[in-house]
């Protein structure tokens, strides 16, 4: 598995802003157009952007620090990046295989009265699920055992919110006499973080920092839903500044954009804080 962090030739102090000109200046060095006689030169650049793509979008780079996904190996995955309405990607029990084995005996004493069959939309199925709060930010995968025996692997898409139900069609209890199954409801649980908190698709946090630090200014690393980041705190920061990481919020799954990450600097030394520094 590649180092994203090797191929762009950064440490792993790299702050956004040095990430992307760290890649501009590989994709003018790496271009194919401006390597002709490289027969390696368009792989090198592909490395290049898939190494760009993974530090600079919080999925991506949350689950490939957590080792659950390499681009290079893998491709995407609705957790990162795929469609948000491919929620069950593997079926270890389909759901029409289930109404002989589990009601077969109910089903054939309700045709035996009378000798007709009788036709009953099969039942929704209510479950349970808890995630963290950067899984539910960045999506995840997880294996679900149904009431009624099997199981599925279900794809948590990225920005689920606390409450929120995941539908799956046929995945219900079964019908009776031919009739479809019900649909299985998940409701998401989200864990709070210790750090981090959302504010629609803006991800918050407070950062105690030494007076000291704010006036002479530091480089200082964060919790973000793709990991730590370090972030520069510039000289002369003011108690309540608010810097803000572009990109690094969480996925809208309707539109497609990502909102931001807030980081409010807040004096270690309980000095108050005014909430009119706070966007």
């Amino acid at each position: 598995m590649r180092d994203p962090y090797n191929v762009l030739g950064i440490s792993r102090d790299a702050t956004l802003d040095e990430i992307k000109r760290a890649f501009r200046t590989r994709a003018k060095e790496l271009h194919p157009d401006a390597n002709p006689d490289d027969e390696n030169a368009a792989e090198r650049f592909k490395d290049a952007s898939a190494a760009y793509e993974i530090l600079t979008d919080p999925e991506k780079r949350a689950h490939y620090m957590r080792g659950d996904w390499d681009p290079w190996r893998d491709g995407d995955w609705g957790g990162a990046g795929g469609r948000s309405d491919d929620i069950v990607f593997d079926k270890e029990f389909g759901p029409g295989d289930r109404e002989a084995d589990l009601f077969g005996d109910i089903a054939g004493n309700r045709r035996g009265r009378g000798g007709t069959s009788m036709i009953i939309q099969g039942e929704n199925m209510a479950e349970d699920l808890t995630v963290t709060f950067i899984e539910a930010a960045v999506g995840v995968r997880r294996r679900i055992e149904l009431m009624t025996g099997p199981a599925i692997k279900l794809n948590v898409p990225p920005g689920i919110a606390d409450g929120e139900v995941l539908r799956v069609p046929g995945y219900g209890f079964p019908g009776l006499g031919g009739a479809p199954p019900g649909d299985l409801n998940i409701t998401v649980a989200v864990t709070p973080h210790e750090v981090l908190s959302r504010d629609t698709f803006d991800v918050r946090m407070d950062l105690e920092i030494a007076v000291d630090r704010l006036r002479d200014g530091d480089r200082i690393r964060v919790p973000t839903i793709g990991g730590e980041m370090a972030v520069e705190i510039p000289a002369g920061a003011e108690p309540g500044q608010v810097l803000r990481l572009r990109g690094m919020g969480i996925r809208d799954r309707v539109s497609g954009g990502r909102g931001d990450q807030y980081v409010r600097l807040v004096p270690a030394d309980g000095s108050p804080v005014a909430d009119s520094a706070n966007p």
